[in-house]
């Protein structure tokens, strides 16, 4: 079951452009240098195809017909720039107001997350910081001090490459009433986020992609698993085994990727950039412990 926000003000749909809503910011990790150092057309041209793979990953202006719908219900907004995306989802819909806040931006970290680990997949490492305030955008015409705030959150507070989510949206997360509607083990909100301490300015919470990423794997691993599957008996413990072993073969690829990325971005990072991926490197071995505790082979070290 779950509850209907009382967190979300009403508005009148078409009342106005302005909106209360969910942004992120997010920056390519070391883009901008890439972008201050074109010298050609053709170089410009490859980096403009790679921003358009970046903004794709965040279902920027979806060709799918279902996803183009789910965006207008949403009032979900995805924009990009030279070198970073930004993305806003509207709090003050139907949608909202009948399945709740709390499942409805939950559903929306899960697709951050997600966009996180196609880009990192494809070599790109972000940098994000995600608010929620008033924001306006109508034919070009962008102001929105959520989004300032985002880009703060990305600059001051996100100083890894971790989407940070502002003090002010994981507290509204935490204590939205839609989340009582949850058993203990069944709330999806302890999984959602991952943290470290800033001296600046303390508990930093992130999106934990890697353990959303990790729980949305699929158990059919590859053929010979579907086909073992089908050739087993209903509702039998073998079934229920064979999806076990597939699913963890997925996790166990999943993570070899992963390592792999991780080693070869930190090789090539130069001494003051290295500590970043030193990073990931331990929070890699932080979530590979929750899921594969016994595959120390998965585990790195710098």
């Amino acid at each position: 079951m779950k509850a209907k926000s009382t967190s979300a003000p009403s508005a009148k749909r078409g009342a106005s452009k302005v909106s209360l809503s969910m942004v992120g910011f997010f920056d390519i990790l070391g883009f901008s240098a890439q972008v201050e150092k074109v010298k050609s057309e053709a170089e410009l041209i490859k980096i403009a195809g790679t921003v358009e793979s970046i903004r794709e990953h965040f279902e920027f202006r979806a060709k799918d017909k279902t996803t183009r719908e789910l965006h207008n219900i949403l009032g979900k907004q995805v924009l990009a720039f030279s070198d970073c995306v930004v993305t806003a989802v509207s709090v003050q819909t139907d949608y909202v107001r009948s399945e709740g806040l709390f499942d409805t931006f939950g559903a929306q970290i899960v697709d951050m997350a997600l966009s996180q680990f196609r880009c990192i997949w494809d070599g790109y490492f972000l940098r994000g910081g995600v608010d929620i305030g008033y924001w306006y955008y109508e034919k070009g015409l962008l102001v929105s001090p959520a989004l300032i705030a985002a880009y703060k959150e990305e600059r001051e507070r996100a100083i890894y490459p971790v989407i940070s989510i502002s003090k002010r949206l994981y507290k509204l997360l935490r204590d939205d009433p839609g989340r009582k509607f949850y058993s203990k083990d069944a709330d999806p909100f302890p999984d959602e986020f991952s943290s470290f301490t800033q001296s600046n300015s303390g508990r930093v919470h992130f999106i934990n992609y890697l353990r959303l990423t990790a729980k949305s794997l699929d158990w059919d691993y590859d053929k010979a698993t579907y086909d073992a599957y089908m050739a087993a008996p209903r509702d039998s413990d073998e079934r229920d085994k064979i999806m076990g072993e597939g699913y963890r073969h997925s996790l166990v690829d999943f993570f070899k990727r992963h390592k792999e990325l991780i080693v070869s971005a930190h090789k090539a990072a130069g001494e003051k950039v290295k500590a970043k991926y030193k990073f990931l490197a331990d929070y890699h071995n932080k979530e590979l412990r929750h899921f594969l505790p016994k595959q120390r082979n998965l585990r790195i070290s710098l």
